[in-house]
């Protein structure tokens, strides 16, 4: 008989149908937690089992089921260990949606005793769902309805009498059903990606209240801790990990500009002389007034900010990550700090991706610089290239989803078609997700990562560039750096991090705090000694690749086709002029060949033989 697992799970996923306002409680299915942990590989296998013909379910519609899933090593003392991950079929881009957060709501999950939750259907009229130690119940939300998710998440823990509840939300974006619409959590934190508050929209559930007591056992308490320990002494000695406590996410911004990382411009530009007044070492001489740290992490990477004068003079809040200063920075050309600092307030607030958000307005100012839109299509908003003003009035009609808002709202790929006139030509997504801000001519493996992903343009669910940076990973053979530059090597590199970072999503832990930082062994540790299941760095892995592939399996059930593994022609065929990605673009063809011949996909349907997905999914998967 095989070894039952003792620690990392809580043992039930919670299913809710809000068209009937039924509420049940499931079992963990601990094969398929050994098979594929928990966050978006348990979250594939319910979507493929809730919905078996993909291609035939309206995302916005009932049948679509939004599902949140911690990990095993979420709620735990582990560095990182903070995540959740919402998964369903995106609004944006017809596929497999995954968004992933963390802050203190996925723990507080965990301890109010399950390991997800399952939510189908849609309810006649607003409502809250609390889960309070181990109990749920459905409660109505009219009044809350219209609250943007700061206030909402203000209003819900003083409403159930505990100041400790932690509350995920949508705000109008989400309401209003845009495609861009994120689900909020604690001080803006965020599902982010994919539209998936779109999803919890069409619902109608505005909240989710969690709150419990109970506590994530552990197989080997005394191993466990002694890799809780070691990872926290690593963190204390990698200086990537001093950098991001510092200055945060956007600790490189300065470096990357230098290095031709940055995106500005809308990707048609190689060099940003704004670049120091955005970067995270000014956030923080500026306007940084403290630094916050997911649950139970050393590093605190998070920023509090407060501006004292200038025309956003009073904000305070939660500050921008990397991705959402250059989306609102350089990607527009906006040099002005304070604006963006709004600009990412108002996304929070209103439940806005950051990245889609700031990629779709950079979009529309070249549409306007081109002729393709005047002032009569934005309603006088004049979206010149820097208007830091324009850039925050158009976040606030996207969020409301008024004007031409509206049509921003649901992302680059429909404002393309809605705008014409070849505008399609320069939308820059990869399956109608808006792509992260790294830069595919500069580092050839991100484009071939974007190119490829199972939730189209993600710079999260395989990093490669990071062993382009100087980020050895010794345990699988890379001991050196690689050039940017050169497609060698880079469809083998881009596997191996694309298969970790599903696993490590799966997991429930931060890949800010792993690479550079603590080696993929000693995860491996800290899982077999809180599960009591042992796995090593090779079958972490073939864990990821097995996530990796259940997930590609569903999107070619909705339709997608190797021509979909495929970048923006800007990236592809034209080169920029100045900075240090100058003359350069992405050969993403050869590259494309050895990766689908590494994965043992058929490069004319994207189908994997039967031997391999055997081998990958096992029957029970």
């Amino acid at each position: 008989m095989a070894k039952v697992m003792i620690g990392g799970y809580m043992g039930k996923i919670l299913e809710v149908n809000l068209s009937t306002r039924t509420i049940k409680k499931t079992p963990l299915n601990v094969n398929i937690a050994k098979n594929l942990f928990g966050g978006s590989g348990y979250g594939a296998w319910i979507l493929h089992d809730e919905m078996p013909n993909p291609s035939q379910v309206d995302p916005i519609g009932p049948e679509n089921p939004l599902i949140i899933m911690s990990g095993p090593l979420t709620g735990t003392l582990l560095p990182g260990g903070a995540r959740a991950v919402a998964v369903a079929k995106s609004p944006l881009t017809g596929i497999f949606g995954e968004a992933c957060t963390g802050g203190h709501f996925p723990s507080e999950m965990k301890f109010a005793g399950f390991d997800g939750t399952i939510l189908l259907g849609r309810a006649s009229s607003p409502m809250l769902l609390s889960i309070i130690d181990g109990e749920a119940r459905l409660a109505d939300a009219k009044h809350l309805w219209g609250l943007d998710a700061y206030e909402t998440i203000e209003t819900v823990p003083k409403e159930l009498g505990d100041r400790r509840i932690k509350v995920a939300c949508i705000g109008s974006a989400g309401e209003r059903l845009a495609k861009l619409a994120c689900i909020m959590n604690d001080d803006g934190r965020t599902f982010g990606r994919t539209g998936l508050g779109a999803v919890m929209g069409s619902k109608n559930l505005k909240a989710i209240a969690v709150r419990g007591s109970r506590k994530v056992l552990i197989a080997d308490e005394k191993e466990f801790m002694d890799c809780v320990r070691e990872h926290r002494e690593k963190a204390k000695e990698s200086s990537r990990a001093q950098g991001l406590k510092k200055d945060g996410t956007s600790m490189s911004v300065e470096t990357f500009e230098h290095i031709g990382n940055l995106p500005t411009k809308y990707w048609t530009k190689g060099i940003f002389e704004g670049a120091a007044k955005i970067s995270g070492s000014t956030m923080t001489k500026s306007i940084l007034s403290k630094t916050v740290a997911c649950y139970a992490c050393p590093i605190g990477c998070g920023r509090y900010i407060e501006l004292k004068e200038g025309p956003y003079a009073g904000l305070r809040g939660p500050g921008p990550e990397y991705e959402t200063i250059a989306a609102f920075g350089s990607l527009c050309l906006n040099d002005n700090l304070e604006s963006i600092a709004k600009a990412n307030d108002l996304c929070n607030r209103y439940g806005l991706d950051t990245i889609s958000a700031g990629s779709t307005i950079a979009f529309a100012m070249e549409c306007y610089e081109k002729g393709l839109i005047t002032k009569k299509e934005t309603i006088g908003v004049e979206l010149t290239w820097g208007n830091h003003e324009a850039i925050v009035k158009m976040v606030e009609l996207m969020g409301r989803k008024e004007g031409f808002g509206a049509i921003l709202a649901d992302g680059v790929k429909e404002a393309s078609r809605r705008i014409g006139k070849g505008s399609e030509k320069f939308a820059m997504h990869v399956k109608g997700l808006e792509v992260p801000m790294h830069e595919p001519r500069r580092h050839k493996s991100m484009g071939l990562g974007y190119a490829t992903s199972n939730r189209g343009a993600c710079h999260l669910q395989g990093t490669p560039m990071f062993i382009e940076r100087g980020m050895l990973m010794p345990e699988y053979g890379l001991k050196k750096k690689m050039d940017g530059f050169s497609i060698e090597r880079k469809p083998e590199i881009t596997t191996l991090y694309q298969d970790l970072g599903a696993a490590f999503n799966a997991l429930g832990v931060c890949i800010f705090t792993i690479f550079d930082i603590t080696p993929v062994d000693l995860i491996a540790r800290a899982y077999t000694a809180l599960t009591g299941h042992g796995i090593d760095k090779t079958s972490l892995r073939e864990t990821g690749e097995r996530i990796w592939n259940l997930k590609r399996i569903f999107n070619m059930k909705c339709g997608v086709t190797p021509r979909d593994d495929t970048l923006p022609q800007r990236f592809t065929g034209e080169q920029l002029n100045e900075g240090a990605a100058k003359n350069s673009v992405c050969e993403l063809e050869p590259m494309m060949k050895q990766y689908y011949k590494l994965r043992k996909w058929d490069s004319s349907s994207g189908k994997t033989s039967k031997a391999k997905l055997g081998t990958l999914l096992g029957k029970n998967s």
